[in-house]
């Protein structure tokens, strides 16, 4: 999950979860009361898990679909049988962790993340009856290896590995869109001392009422997208003196600025090269960067604190990471962070010891050459006035 989501997810927890507790059951965690928090946050940024795809007319949801032609007054339910309901496809998303937390004012149990994915626009589905309402602006991609779900925003909230049969592919190609299910009940996960064929059919239906019973279950129509996703998801810190650049460099994957419009929208602008090196760019307008010690924040200064953020990176508090240590030193002393945002994986890190560097650099300047760059200030996010 990208540090926008995550930031997002965390103020979401923090103002959904106020009034709730964690049960008891908390306790197995081993977490102090102080460190339960991070834990589930941690929790939440988890958006690896099981998925698997199939159709409307699984047995799972009670079989082909009918047409409701009428509703008798003891309630007896009549369909058209020569109105047939077109087969749709079908994805579901079962996270492995189950959060389980206590409204003290209600004594009603939640789950932060069913809670959370509702009020970003999926629906609940009880007992008794399903929808397929649209979710807007969620997508449904292929990756590489698997599924990828995104919000309105661009924030990952499930990613599973596995290769979708060319029936379904088709299927989904031809609608469009995709019915998602996310939950931790969907009869996905083979339970601890279940194989696939003790396991039956008719457990996975009963472990799917059971979800819904508990309100555990949520689902949505989600726009398909039949290419594979190949945008980069990995942020890249480089030190100053990089690409012939005086400033310390963050190089952000370029969807984090698609629901504000594109990086344009602060002023960035094309990367032109010079030699391997960066040329000449601009200074961002309405964007300031954060610098902590465990954060890089970009965020729109004009704005209140509750609303600015744009993006950002983590190092996880735990482990300290040296070179983040010096990156933030030279930002905090040029006063200036150079910001690149791309769509292309940059190469880095320590595996780049036993490649070629002529083939490093022309990856490098594969993805500059795709990108928009600017020079955005230091700044501190600030409560606006009142007044």
């Amino acid at each position: 999950m990208g540090k926008g989501a995550r930031n997002r997810r965390r103020r979401q927890f923090q103002a959904a979860t106020r009034p709730l507790q964690p049960t008891p059951a908390w306790e197995k965690f081993g977490e102090s009361l102080k460190g339960r928090p991070e834990k589930m946050i941690e929790v939440l940024q988890n958006v690896d898990m099981p998925c698997r795809t199939t159709t409307s007319s699984d047995p799972l949801f009670g079989g082909p679909g009918a047409t409701i032609s009428e509703i008798l007054p003891d309630g007896t339910v009549l369909t058209d049988p020569y109105d047939s309901v077109p087969v749709l496809p079908v994805a579901l998303f079962e996270p492995t962790q189950l959060i389980v937390m206590k409204d003290l004012r209600t004594s009603i149990f939640h789950e932060p993340r069913m809670e959370h994915i509702i009020s970003a626009g999926f629906h609940r589905q009880p007992r008794g009856i399903l929808s397929n309402l649209p979710a807007e602006g969620w997508d449904l991609y292929r990756t590489h290896d698997g599924l990828m779900l995104r919000d309105q925003f661009g924030g990952v909230w499930a990613k599973g590995t596995m290769a979708p049969d060319p029936g379904w592919l088709e299927l989904a190609a031809r609608h469009h869109w995709v019915t998602v299910y996310y939950g931790p009940w969907l009869g996905v996960r083979l339970p601890e001392g279940k194989t696939e064929s003790t396991y039956t059919l008719q457990d996975r239906i009963a472990e799917f009422r059971r979800g819904r019973e508990q309100g555990l279950c949520a689902a949505a129509s989600v726009r398909w997208h039949p290419e594979i996703f190949d945008q980069t998801m990995e942020w890249v810190l480089f030190p100053a003196g990089t690409f012939g650049q005086p400033y310390p460099i963050a190089y952000v994957p370029v969807w984090n600025f698609d629901h504000l419009g594109g990086p344009e929208t602060f002023g960035l602008k094309p990367v032109t090269l010079r030699g391997h090196g960066v040329g000449p760019v601009p200074v961002a307008h309405d964007l300031a960067v954060d610098v902590t010690s465990t954060d890089v924040d970009f965020f729109q200064p004009h704005l209140d604190n509750a609303i600015n953020f744009v993006t950002g990176y983590h190092v996880p508090a735990d482990s300290p990471d040296p070179l983040f240590t010096t990156w933030r030193q030279m930002a905090l002393q040029a006063g200036r962070v150079l910001l690149i945002a791309g769509s292309k994986d940059m190469p880095a890190g320590p595996a780049l010891i036993d490649e070629d560097p002529n083939d490093v650099m022309a990856r490098a300047g594969e993805a500059l050459r795709a990108s928009h760059a600017a020079l955005v200030p230091i700044g501190v996010p600030q409560h606006a006035s009142l007044t």
